[in-house]
């Protein structure tokens, strides 16, 4: 196939991908997601254990905890497990001020990594419900009164929130702002077709009973979260998503943090794929096997290849224009081609491509806000992001093609 072949089909597969994501929310447009709070019996409510896992976190777990106590829910029927995984700061004297609070347990060993402090919060109760709390993000006060409720169907055995970044500061931390609304819309949307392959560590919660049965939390390439995803719908279980709990997380604030957090997820992802690729392509797991897995490892090869091929035309360009300056002379020469593809057909269908992403942040903001109104900063999102995200994708392909392994900061 030719280049220019394997350009539409990419194109193609992009543009198929979005729509089938946006038609499937637009069947569900009358469902308006509410914010407010549907009033629940607190004698039906499930019991529920909060891991908070904590390795060198004494900056933000105490923000952390304090809006667990905040939460509104039945204080004999939740506690709050807080581990110190070998931190080396002051963590664990952090934690210590929480102790007089009877619905808080503490707990302190050698580091081991998130996956253990999991299990040693799940192997220390005897809740219906287990769920964790990264020590840098913060919950809303009624997050967990909407999740619950949810667990009344028996066919959930997990439920995900909807993440915001926390106090977007820096650019960096406004583009990611955005990209988390295209995150809430794909969130939502996945778990409406049953294909959710993440429950990420701000506040998802399980059915501990589920967990346990399928031997608990694994190492899984530093992203259990999303090896716990999988494992649970290759075992048929289903995951939904709450959009109105509200959680808050703190992002990287430079290119170098940001840098190495993505090469991790991503590593992550490709090495649990690897080890899940039985699911991949097979009709047996649904819309998960036949297209979004599949769309997922393409989207990545994608991203590869439009960035490597835009960067190759834009060399090939700069070295026609130092030749033309060596032979002519140095004058003005205006010469711009869009993304440096030939046929106005592929600009067109790159510009829908843009629109769509578009679409799908507003849905987001909807999703997650109830305004359609996406951030301010999603210009600079659509213009510049896409040239970061090639650069992380890149460097955990090669990592995992080798199997190098990945540091958790």
């Amino acid at each position: 196939m030719s280049m220019t072949g394997v350009t539409y089909a990419f194109l193609f597969i992009s543009l198929y991908f979005e729509v089938f994501l946006l038609v499937a929310f637009l069947e569900r447009r009358f469902v308006r997601v509410s914010r407010q709070r549907t009033p629940v019996d607190e004698a039906t409510l499930p019991t529920v254990a909060v891991v908070v896992p904590c390795f060198n976190e004494e900056i933000t777990v105490a923000g952390t905890v304090r809006s667990l106590l905040a939460l509104r829910y039945p204080e004999e029927k939740i506690e709050f497990i807080l581990v110190d995984d070998g931190s080396t700061d002051g963590t664990l004297s952090t934690l210590e001020q929480f102790r007089n609070d009877s619905r808080v347990r503490i707990f302190t060993k050698e580091n081991g990594g998130k996956h253990t402090a999991m299990n040693l919060g799940l192997e220390n109760t005897n809740a219906e419900l287990i769920g964790c709390l990264d020590a840098d993000s913060v919950v809303e006060p009624d997050a967990l009164l909407h999740i619950a409720p949810v667990f009344e169907n028996r066919l959930i055995s997990a439920v995900t929130p909807c993440i915001f970044v926390k106090e977007p500061e820096t650019i960096l931390q406004h583009l990611q702002n955005v990209e988390y609304r295209l995150s809430i819309f794909n969130r939502f949307i996945l778990a409406v077709i049953g294909s959710v392959f993440i429950t990420p560590g701000p506040f998802s919660f399980f059915r501990a009973k589920v967990v346990r049965e399928l031997g608990g939390w694994r190492f899984a390439h530093s992203t259990e979260d999303m090896e716990m995803a999988l494992r649970m719908q290759h075992e048929g279980h289903l995951i939904a998503n709450a959009p109105s709990a509200i959680v808050h997380t703190s992002t990287p604030r430079t290119l170098p943090a940001l840098f190495r957090q993505r090469v991790r997820w991503t590593y992550g992802w490709l090495r649990n794929a690897v080890d899940y690729r039985h699911m991949v392509g097979n009709r047996k797991y649904g819309n998960l096997g036949l297209l979004v897995l599949p769309s997922a490892l393409i989207s990545i090869a994608a991203g590869i290849y439009f960035f490597s091929r835009i960067a190759f035309s834009s060399l090939i360009s700069l070295r026609d224009e130092i030749i033309r300056i060596q032979f002519s002379g140095l004058y003005p020469h205006a010469s711009f081609d869009l993304f440096y593809f030939n046929t106005s057909t592929m600009l067109f269908l790159v510009l829908v491509s843009v629109g769509l992403i578009l679409a799908l942040i507003s849905a987001g903001s909807f999703i997650g806000t109830g305004s359609r109104r996406p951030p301010l900063s999603t210009p600079l999102f659509l213009l510049f992001y896409s040239f970061l995200v090639p650069l992380w994708l890149g460097a955990a392909v090669v990592r995992a093609v080798f199997k190098t392994g990945v540091s958790w900061r």
